[in-house]
């Protein structure tokens, strides 16, 4: 018999580090643990955006990590580094038994789409398909579409094994090509009996016995299939000094080409649509009102071709002013009906995985601009004689409004933060907040710069 104590045991760990995976990865999103918030720092979706648009060091050292082990080791990161795929490394436990299907066109469309748009500077693959983004929204924003999409994938895997880790995920399918040629992965003897087994637990569909083949491009690195084989199955192997055997044309991989340069086309196409349309506005007239980004956010073409929507800064929001946009997919905004924003607290700028919020001094907080009050005296109890009010001046915390002798508000924009309290706290609605082009500190002399 062969069943080997040390794969078990392998298989067991792995099962141990999903399941803390999936615990760490909740407690960023909804705890308060301080040391845990660089995890999502480490995570490859948001480092590979953050390596593109903004090169770094720390975004550098990650991807280089995360390349180099699966290099090594075949897609561990999938396995258990991986919130979502950890998450769902449990529901594929469930999946039925039998052969899964991998679809090379569906993956390759996917990955060149993803690259297409990159290219122009568009996210919005990311901001849809970024796992660790979809993990985040179904924790931060329950009651949106975002997290039916999320149960989506969870029943998608539980009837068809983890497809999406093989043919959807931008990350995963990032980590295929590399994963294709890795040092380590799971290897079928000659001797093998072809008795099945390994093939019909295998949640990814990489395994094909009558080929005595294992494609490690879609390989997950689950384990499931060494601890079934009773005697000459699959083996995790050192394969560099293997001879490949000669193999007829690999019409798979030509699949996936012809599939990734269609979608590399479309990409090129929605992305130059996208920079198009982003220039277009900034040459509009001005009366579009800006939405109000969580401080911190860079210019707003870039802000956008950053964010994912992971809801990081939404669940740590101490004031829960910050909510996600239409249906949970889109970026961030202040909504100040529910609240506004605190002159000394700049949480969100610090925990931003991506980059698209700019780290924001705490103790100067106090005269950043993130937007600027608009005043409508149409709607203003004074204004229209109908008595007195006062509480817009009242709760400006840079006394930006003040109040005649006769009780109507004056609003001082200059010295405006754009915190939205008195939006919060007006009862007509006669106080609006919108955004700025660029966030800026009040005091700097130099106004309107750059974070």
């Amino acid at each position: 018999m062969r069943y080997n104590a040390l794969y078990f045991f392998l298989r067991g760990l792995r099962l141990l580090l999903s399941a803390l995976t999936v615990v760490l990865g909740a407690v960023v999103f909804l705890g308060s643990a301080k040391f845990l918030e660089t995890l999502p720092m480490c995570q490859a979706g948001p480092s590979v955006l953050r390596l593109f648009f903004s090169f770094g060091l720390s975004a550098l050292a990650a991807v280089l990590t995360i390349a180099l082990l699966t290099l090594i080791f075949g897609r561990l990161f999938c396995s258990f580094m991986c919130p979502l795929g950890s998450a769902l490394s449990f529901v594929a436990l469930l999946t039925k038994k039998g052969r899964k299907k991998i679809y090379p066109i569906i993956g390759g469309f996917i990955l060149g789409l993803f690259i297409g748009a990159m290219v122009f500077g568009s996210a919005f693959v990311f901001r849809l398909l970024d796992p660790y983004s979809l993990f985040g929204r179904a924790l931060t924003a329950p009651l949106c579409f975002g997290v039916i999409f999320f149960a989506a994938i969870l029943v998608i895997t539980l009837l068809f094994g983890r497809i999406f880790c093989t043919s959807i995920c931008p990350v995963g399918l990032l980590l295929s090509r590399i994963a294709k040629i890795s040092a380590f992965g799971i290897a079928i003897p000659d001797e093998c009996v072809h008795c099945g087994k390994c093939e019909n637990v295998c949640p990814t569909g990489c395994i094909d016995q009558k080929k005595n083949e294992v494609k490690r491009a879609y390989c997950v690195m689950c384990l499931d299939c060494l601890t079934v084989c009773p005697r000459t199955g699959p083996t995790y192997s050192f394969l560099w000094k293997k001879q490949e055997k000669e193999r007829a044309p690999d019409l798979e991989r030509r699949k996936f080409l012809i599939a990734l340069s269609a979608g590399a086309a479309a990409g090129l196409a929605g992305g130059g649509l996208f920079r198009f349309l982003a220039k277009k506005e900034l040459k509009a007239p001005e009366e579009k009102a800006l939405l109000v980004r969580p401080p911190g956010a860079i210019e707003e073409s870039s802000f956008l071709a950053k964010c994912t929507a992971c809801g990081l800064c939404v669940s740590k929001c101490p004031q829960k002013v910050l909510t996600l946009g239409p249906a949970g997919f889109g970026a961030p905004r202040l909504d100040f009906k529910r609240g506004a924003c605190s002159t000394d607290c700049a949480l969100c700028s610090s925990i931003c995985p991506t980059g698209a919020l700019r780290k924001i001094d705490p103790e100067r907080k106090k005269s950043f601009v993130i937007g600027k009050a608009t005043f409508n005296a149409k709607k203003c109890i004074p204004f229209q004689g109908e008595g007195a009010c006062g509480k817009c001046a009242a709760s400006c915390p840079t006394a930006a409004i003040t109040l005649r002798a006769n009780g109507t508000p004056k609003l001082e924009a200059e010295a405006c933060l754009g915190c939205g309290k008195c939006h919060n706290v007006c009862p007509t609605g006669a106080m609006q907040t919108t955004g700025v082009k660029i966030q800026y500190y009040l005091d700097d002399l130099n106004q309107g710069a750059s974070l």
